[in-house]
């Protein structure tokens, strides 16, 4: 697995923020991902994919097995919360 880039890491936060924005911060939540890209300002199924696996792999989100939710975890939710 090839190592997360800057950008990665940068479109990967802003998912999360979106998604706990979305969901007021509030544990158990799944969300669409393309709704949460959308607020998050990333265009695109490429950049959208990446955010999502990158989030993923750092152990922030659990995507639903449809692939068309996400939820953050409880180190995603402490992840979100630290920029306020």
């Amino acid at each position: 697995m090839a190592k997360a880039t800057r950008n990665d890491l940068l479109l990967a936060a802003r998912f999360i923020v979106a998604l706990y924005n979305v969901t007021k911060g509030r544990p158990g939540r799944f969300r669409r991902i393309d709704d949460c890209a959308r607020r998050a300002g990333i265009a695109g199924e490429r950049d959208t994919e990446t955010a999502l696996r990158t989030a993923e792999r750092a152990g922030f989100v659990t995507v639903r097995v449809d692939g068309a939710e996400a939820m953050l975890t409880t180190e995603g939710l402490r992840a979100a919360r630290k920029r306020d």
